[in-house]
């Protein structure tokens, strides 16, 4: 969910249990709950469109054609501090053509000053009505689940010992969980089959096999010749890093051959959330394997 990058930070304390909100300059997308938006749109804008639609009823009243009637000191007043209110939510709220119509409302109150009139006022007030209520049906908001709200917006799904050893991948990881809790499935395998790349490249890097030019598959069988070929010169424990490679490719091979080439290819069935979060797993379970054996980017 997008919000606006300039409105006011608000910062409550959440349980454990939910996703902290953060209004909103600190961090534009980050996660926040219905209630929370509640609480700093509605409310207070609800607040101050009551205030005019009651200013827009008084106008009414006072409307004239033949004898239009001045505002009173107070109701002047009135209008200019709602319009302030006013325009200051529309920014938060990134309705642009109508925080501009407030604004030249704003100037021709003070430009015409005791001679504004009520029919003035029910004219501007009836102009902002209709581009208040054009802009907002061009704004659009998306709900997640919530068994998938905590992969939206994540740096460390894959934990930090990834992040530590793939730095790259972050940027990926974080996509693909945003993908999977936006329901956009294909594109969460897409973007874990990316992550996998870089480990495959480090692995092809750990044993000289150049992995610029050609597919997984013969990336994959040249290390695996190289490491049937280890031996003590690798060290005492040799036979135990031959066993951790050995298994690395073997999976490399795996999930290649299960999901990566069909993943790019259209004929392969649509995704669903159980397929996805298993690739998901799967790719992350075998980055957090390398990184604890010591590979890295």
């Amino acid at each position: 969910m997008t919000v606006a990058a300039d409105a006011t930070i608000i910062s409550e304390p959440v349980t454990s249990h939910e996703i902290p909100a953060c209004l909103w300059r600190e961090n534009s997308n980050r996660l926040v709950s219905l209630w929370d938006m509640l609480k700093r749109y509605s409310f207070s804008f609800y607040e101050v469109v009551c205030r005019l639609e009651s200013l827009r009823a008084s106008a009414r009243i006072y409307e004239s054609n033949l004898y239009p009637k001045k505002l009173y000191d107070y109701t002047r007043e009135e209008v200019v501090a709602c319009l302030s209110e006013m325009r200051i939510e529309c920014v938060a709220l990134t309705l642009g053509s109508t925080s501009g119509l407030v604004s030249h409302i704003e100037a021709e109150v003070a430009r015409k000053g005791e001679e504004y009139t009520f029919n003035d006022l029910l004219n501007h007030l009836n102009a902002l009505d209709a581009s208040f209520g054009t802009e907002l049906r061009k704004q659009f908001f998306f709900s997640i689940e919530d068994e998938k709200k905590k992969y939206f917006q994540q740096d460390e799904l894959f934990g930090v010992k990834v992040n530590t050893a793939f730095p790259s991948c972050v940027p990926e990881i974080r996509d693909a969980g945003n993908c999977y809790a936006l329901e956009q499935y294909e594109a969460t395998a897409f973007h874990s089959m990316r992550v996998l790349e870089r480990g495959l490249n480090a692995l092809a890097t750990k044993f000289g096999v150049d992995f610029s030019h050609t597919n997984w598959h013969n990336v994959i069988e040249e290390v695996e010749k190289k490491v049937r070929k280890m031996d003590s010169t690798f060290g005492a424990d040799w036979k135990e890093q031959q066993k951790f490679y050995s298994q690395a490719a073997s999976q490399f091979m795996y999930l290649k051959e299960a999901w990566r080439n069909h993943v790019m290819h259209v004929r392969d069935a649509p995704y669903d959330a159980g397929r996805t979060l298993s690739v998901f797993g799967h790719v992350r379970d075998l980055m957090q394997a390398l990184a604890e054996g010591g590979m890295m980017e």
